[in-house]
């Protein structure tokens, strides 16, 4: 019994002096992971971002088709770039549970993907701002090879940047901020949006003086996609489920219509030469593309 009580007694101590060394970061991210209901997304409806509120609608729409008592907790949208958010979801860590973004085969071995695209593949679909004397040039242009006699301008670490040079397209960066301006100064030719987003930036930066161009859309395969930490499988599961479900009863086709149609039709899809470009940043094998009923077709 002696022997015994001096055993427990010793493990007891041990295991008080390991607690101790633990730092309250550490204890309280082993609490955070036990709350495997509480969701934890940046709040990008109040940010600007034209489909925030989309996006948003269609998690809870995945978390109600679930049947997961999923808790959606929005934490204020944040000037951390994208690709450090990434790398702290990739190791755990963070304050993100369930983010967005366009997919890559780098992204991928990140995170979790859920591939369901979100999008239908919109953000594949480009339309540009230019400015007023370039609407005729740009009506003559049938091919990407005319195209290539232009300069687009794009974001210095943007997926699109990496894109059009792929397809033999000239390519001027610059800061987000600055580029509306670049424009307006013809620093470059036009500037490729997604149907999207640039309905969305043409509202709000009324000072800019440019016009949508009504002739061509670039398309490229990609896909929005739901990612998730790499070992949050049992969550990956249940939001693809409950999408999956939600295509099948029609309430996403519902809501992507609900939301987007209008992005569509302001387009004008129908009557724009389409641009075919290669993705090299996702191999199109890892793309649900004979789902048809996922993806956006024009015609």
């Amino acid at each position: 019994m002696h022997i015994q009580f001096k055993t427990g007694f010793r493990r007891f101590i041990t295991f008080i002096l390991v607690t101790a060394c633990l730092s309250p970061i550490t204890l309280l991210r082993a609490e955070t992971r036990t709350e495997s209901n509480n969701l934890r997304i940046l709040d990008l409806e109040n940010s600007g971002d034209p489909i925030g509120k989309y996006v948003t609608e269609v998690l809870r729409l995945a978390i109600k088709k679930s049947s997961v008592n999923y808790v959606i907790s929005k934490m204020p949208a944040v000037t951390t770039p994208q690709v450090r958010l990434i790398e702290e979801m990739s190791h755990n860590r963070g304050d993100l549970d369930v983010m967005w973004t366009m997919t890559s085969d780098e992204r991928e071995t990140q995170l979790l993907p859920i591939r369901i695209p979100i999008d239908k593949g919109l953000m594949g679909w480009r339309i540009s701002f230019i400015n007023a004397e370039l609407r005729e040039s740009m009506k003559a242009i049938k091919d990407i090879k005319q195209l290539a006699k232009f300069k687009a301008g794009q974001g210095y670490f943007w997926p699109d940047t990496t894109i059009l040079r792929h397809n033999g397209l000239p390519v001027v960066t610059g800061t987000a901020a600055a580029l509306p301006s670049m424009l307006q100064q013809r620093r470059f030719d036009y500037f490729p949006r997604s149907i999207i987003e640039i309905w969305n930036e043409q509202n709000n930066h009324p000072e800019y003086v440019r016009e949508i161009d009504s002739n061509i859309v670039l398309h490229y395969p990609t896909a929005l996609y739901f990612f998730v930490a790499p070992e949050q499988k049992k969550l990956a599961d249940d939001i693809k489920r409950g999408l999956e479900l939600a295509i099948t009863d029609g309430s996403f086709e519902q809501l992507f219509n609900q939301y987007c149609k209008p992005f569509i039709v302001k387009a004008n899809m129908k009557n724009r030469v389409i641009l075919e470009l290669k993705n090299p940043l996702i191999q199109q094998s890892k793309l649900p593309l004979q789902r048809p009923e996922l993806w956006f077709d024009p015609t």
